[in-house]
């Protein structure tokens, strides 16, 4: 009986999508007469497209990481890869998984009044590419990027709501024990805020600096996946992939992917514009010291 609970209880938690729920519709506004992203130093509201909203596709449901730009005219919101494929949870090596097609078009994020659509995903460029099933890239790098429709550009925010930043993309490999910021938004939280935003530290670097292992002081459930993590400094460090239960001191861990490797890959392999950037924010409000 035991053993079963625990089993319910990986499911439940491990699971990294859960299921679909409305989004809001804001009324709808213009796209900027410069064609670029509104430059406000106000704090993003709940009802900014930002860095934190939930994402659903296909049934799942998600957390949106980052706001990145190839152009002034094009936005998209970053999630992990495995948001998009049926395979997720299934035992199956990425590289060798199903996948939402590139041009999906039905992906619901939330406030924004048009659906978004898929215009990268790891899983599938690591198997155009040719990646080695069971290998280091094909096991951590999860990272996958949503179109914003340009009737919801004047409604995006770069920043998190409830950490602000991002100051810059971390470049480099994050020492453990370094402190971390992260935020999911997960239903499961049921929008308490103190639950949906969380302070940790790295705990591991994985596959050779592809991945981190992170703790936090709240753990992170199903619908939490490909959520924001930043450096205590405000930079943009990783992305959420997996949780992990264990039996050692830190029980309950994420595994995260490197940001700054996993955009390089998509721009290296010609699957994104080489000019695709981070989009940041001036300033960044910790919410607390670690």
């Amino acid at each position: 009986m035991i053993k079963q609970s625990l089993l319910l209880l990986l499911f439940i938690i491990l699971s990294a999508c859960g299921g679909s729920s409305s989004t809001s519709s804001p009324t709808r506004s213009t796209i900027p007469s410069s064609g670029s992203i509104p430059n406000s130093q106000a704090v993003p509201s709940a009802d900014h497209i930002r860095p934190g909203v939930e994402i659903v596709a296909d049934g799942s449901s998600c957390t949106s990481n980052f706001l990145f730009s190839p152009n002034p005219q094009t936005v998209y919101i970053g999630v992990a890869a495995h948001c998009f494929s049926p395979d997720t949870n299934s035992g199956v090596d990425p590289c060798e998984s199903n996948n939402l097609a590139i041009g999906y078009n039905e992906i619901s994020i939330a406030n924004a009044s048009e659906p978004g659509e898929l215009v990268y995903t790891s899983w599938r460029a690591m198997q155009e590419a040719g990646e080695t099933v069971g290998s280091d890239i094909c096991q951590y790098n999860d990272f996958a990027l949503v179109k914003i429709h340009p009737n919801d550009l004047a409604n995006v925010h770069p920043a998190a709501i409830a950490f602000g930043g991002p100051t810059a993309l971390f470049t480099g490999t994050a020492a453990v024990g370094a402190g971390v910021f992260a935020y999911g938004q997960s239903p499961l939280h049921f929008g308490v805020r103190s639950r949906e935003a969380k302070k940790g530290q790295i705990t591991g670097v994985l596959g050779d600096g592809w991945a981190y292992d992170i703790v936090t002081d709240t753990p992170s459930l199903s619908g939490d996946s490909g959520g924001p993590i930043f450096t205590a400094d405000g930079k943009a460090l990783a992305a959420t992939s997996v949780l992990s239960l264990s039996v050692s001191v830190n029980p309950v861990s994420n595994g995260v992917v490197n940001l700054e490797r996993a955009l390089q890959y998509a721009k290296n392999g010609g699957f994104i514009n080489s000019g695709t950037k981070l989009l940041t924010w001036s300033e960044f409000h910790s919410g607390g010291d670690l």
